[in-house]
């Protein structure tokens, strides 16, 4: 049965759930830059005052890098003199944890103490642009894939060797693992619809079933960090860390997007007449993702170990491209068509966080829809032997350039969230190349240092 509760749940469904579910704790959590879960545990008893009055948090968790190191220049450090959030948990997130006895989590969003939303917060901002389609009429439908590696906890070894996409005795390499993850997930209200092995050595794939809005990123987060916990308590390092191994496949997160019209219910791209099967507002969407995704790579390949991953002929997208059905190019028109009409975005890479991701992917849409830029012809061949389509950063010195210059997309998402971003990555490319003499030549980007595994490994 599951634990999870409505979304139009009240405090006195939240502590009636509290008594019948015996819970002791609640843990009171939020993602950071880099989707990793920031979080207070609190005892039950003093469960209602935070709920009522906030819970203080160090507001430059937001800008800390993957191993909570302070980068300077975020806006959120040394210039408030490193002052704390009061946070405000959102009632429709809490959840009891099947995966730990006696323990429920909450979502907070950071504020400011005179009541200003720190607009850094990846969660805040995603739901001011989700805001932004609902004025528009629209409903923003959102799936999420992800591709991770196992590792034993140890050794840091893969599970299983070779490369055995969708073998069945590897998608069962650890049946109690596997089956224990997916029912404790839908336990918690994570509904998963498919779990197979994939391209590389003790590497696995989840996909989540859509939702609507936040609650799809809420439910991505949830999931992964729950992931993590549950792995460990089997053994085993669950990592989205993007390129473990230099040898074998990167990991991606593949991310569905769709609108639907609020008035009629209906696919609100899905137009058989229309040019690509596809309506004016879709192909304004899509052409907005494709203008922007040279800035996004910032976000969906966003440390220094992702840029190991873009290889040719390794179904890792290198272009901003499109196609109907290619697995080659960086937007994905699926072949389900008419209400299932969507887009998939193939361009990010396993360490993305996932309010990222969905942010990144709709404000670019959104500012499509609001300029109209022209969209390129969809790529019918194979994107990797093509000279003229435009090519992705290969750093992430070079995305960090490209969304600097971006101005277009900064007009939809926040200036708190831009100085706050661009500091925290200027950041990790310091620390790499302080580390590293040839970082950023061919010799770098063909090994993965054990510093990697050590910065990214259990956290991302």
């Amino acid at each position: 049965m599951s634990t999870s509760l409505p979304a139009s749940h009240s405090l006195d469904s939240i502590r009636k759930t509290i008594r019948d579910q015996d819970i002791h704790f609640i843990r009171f959590e939020q993602a950071d830059l880099h989707g990793v879960s920031r979080s207070k545990t609190v005892p039950v008893g003093c469960f209602m005052d935070y709920v009522e009055n906030g819970l203080n948090f160090y507001g430059g968790l937001l800008g800390l890098d993957v191993q909570s190191m302070v980068p300077k220049g975020t806006g959120y450090a040394e210039e408030v003199a490193f002052a704390d959030h009061c946070t405000v948990p959102d009632l429709s997130t809490f959840t009891v944890l099947p995966w730990v006895r006696n323990t429920a989590n909450i979502t907070v969003d950071p504020y400011w103490y005179d009541g200003t939303p720190a607009m850094a917060s990846p969660r805040l901002l995603l739901k001011k642009i989700i805001n932004e389609f609902d004025r528009l009429g629209y409903i923003c439908r959102l799936g999420y894939e992800f591709e991770f590696y196992v590792l034993c906890k140890d050794t840091k070894k893969p599970v299983y060797t070779g490369q055995p996409i969708f073998v069945t005795l590897k998608n069962n390499f650890d049946i109690d693992f596997t089956y224990d993850l997916m029912r404790k997930m839908d336990q918690a209200g994570v509904r998963i619809i498919t779990q197979n092995s994939e391209h590389g050595p003790g590497q696995q794939e989840i996909n989540l079933y859509y939702k609507d809005g936040l609650p799809a990123a809420d439910t991505a987060f949830l999931y992964k960090m729950g992931a993590k916990e549950i792995a460990l308590q089997h053994g085993y390092i669950a990592t989205w860390m993007t390129k473990p191994f230099i040898d074998a496949s990167g990991s991606g997160s593949h991310f569905h997007v769709s609108l639907i019209d609020k008035k009629t219910g209906k696919n609100a791209f899905d137009d058989p007449s229309g040019q690509y099967g596809l309506t004016g507002l879709a192909r304004k969407f899509l052409a907005g993702m494709l203008k922007h995704a040279k800035a996004n790579t910032i976000f969906t390949a966003p440390t220094i170990n992702c840029y190991k991953r873009y290889r040719i002929n390794t179904f890792a997208p290198h272009s901003a491209t499109w196609g109907m059905e290619n697995r080659t190019v960086g937007i994905r028109v699926k072949g389900c068509r008419g209400q299932s009409t969507h887009f998939e975005n193939r361009l990010a890479c396993g360490g993305t966080n996932p309010y990222l991701l969905a942010l990144t992917t709709l404000a670019s849409g959104l500012e499509g829809i609001l300029s109209s830029p022209e969209l390129s012809a969809p790529i019918t061949d194979i994107a990797y032997d093509r000279d003229d389509v435009p090519k992705l950063p290969s750093s992430l010195e070079e995305a960090i350039a490209e969304f600097e210059k971006d101005t277009d997309l900064h007009a939809v998402l926040d200036p708190e969230f831009i100085k706050l971003a661009l500091a925290v990555k200027k950041f990790e490319v310091a620390t790499a190349k302080a580390r590293f003499p040839d970082y950023g030549t061919p010799e770098f980007n063909n090994r993965v240092d054990p510093w990697e595994w050590d910065y990214y490994m259990e956290l991302i």
